[in-house]
């Protein structure tokens, strides 16, 4: 190699942590509702119908989760409001144009 000849180097790539269809609430139909409509004996319970995969409870620390543990949901105690989400299934979102 001559003196004046740089060699060219790659710069190394960012590697993010943050992959967002990692995160629970990827491919989901989102809605907010009150967690005082779904309060039962001091709980929130979100019907299955809400969730796309069964009733959901929170965990204690505001997370609503099935009882196998998948994570559809975030209860916010201080507005008294959560997000649920519910899987997207065939049909929910509009067909591609012709």
């Amino acid at each position: 190699m001559q003196p004046n000849e740089m060699k060219k180097t790659n710069p190394p790539k960012k590697t993010s942590s943050y992959d967002i269809k990692k995160q629970w609430h990827w491919g989901r139909a989102m809605r907010e509702l009150r967690i005082a409509d779904f309060l039962k004996d001091g709980r929130v319970l979100v019907p299955g119908e809400y969730t796309g995969e069964g009733p959901a409870t929170d965990d204690g620390t505001g997370a609503l989760r099935t009882v196998g543990g998948i994570q559809v949901g975030a209860a916010d105690y201080a507005t008294g409001m959560m997000w649920v989400g519910r899987k997207l299934r065939e049909g929910d979102l509009p067909a591609k144009p012709d």
